[in-house]
């Protein structure tokens, strides 16, 4: 009983007090520093029913981001002047109208977190990835945008990416250099991913 009696309730208030006050500040520090990241995370879909099953769109949403991306990686993507070229490099490639060859689009970018009113959506969030399998290149089994910025391994569900990786790409008119793309992801890499302008017209090709 006698010890009950010792116990310093006001020290107790005062405690209580102290520690309810410290945990607001420490939450609206992180919020802070979370609001201050240039990271991002984003899902990379295959088709419009993986967009519909792992995203928060629709399926108009799906169907016209799908589109979009489709549209971006015929004005973006890496153009190659021969088949042989753009096979060692992707694998899977068409022809266009004009008569080069591109890799097939393996998916594109939706991010994870999208704000209310959709304004991401339509700003860029349907930028189409492409699946680097030449063999030997330390590149290989890497996903890239169109760009040559590498956002992570082929088969994962989300990535981390750098928020400039969902800016609009430059149009691109020529054919790939001598080096091939891995050439362009590397100096994307040296040059610590910087931004592409969306105004080049010229894009990457040599």
């Amino acid at each position: 009983m006698k010890r009950t009696k010792n116990i310093n309730l006001a020290r107790m208030r005062k405690g209580r007090r102290a520690s309810f006050v410290l945990r607001p500040l420490a939450i609206g520090v992180a919020a802070a520093l979370v609001g201050c990241s240039s990271d991002e995370e984003i899902k990379v879909v295959s088709s419009v029913e993986d967009c519909m099953d792992n995203t928060q769109l629709d399926q108009a949403q799906c169907e016209a981001a799908y589109q979009r991306a489709l549209e971006e990686a015929e004005r973006t993507g890496p153009k190659y002047a021969n088949l042989s070229q753009c096979e060692t490099e992707f694998g899977s490639c068409r022809e266009t109208s004009g008569g080069f060859w591109m890799p097939l689009m393996t998916g594109f970018m939706v991010a994870s977190l999208l704000d209310n009113d959709r304004r991401h959506y339509s700003s860029g969030y349907y930028n189409p990835v492409y699946r680097y399998s030449a063999s030997g290149s330390r590149y290989y089994d890497r996903l890239m945008t169109a760009d040559g910025k590498v956002i992570g391994r082929y088969g994962k569900s989300s990535y981390t990416v750098d928020k400039s990786a969902m800016d609009p790409k430059p149009k691109v008119t020529r054919t790939v250099s001598r080096g091939g793309f891995g050439a362009v992801a590397s100096a994307k890499s040296s040059w610590g991913g910087g931004r592409s302008s969306s105004g080049s017209s010229r894009g990457w090709g040599g």
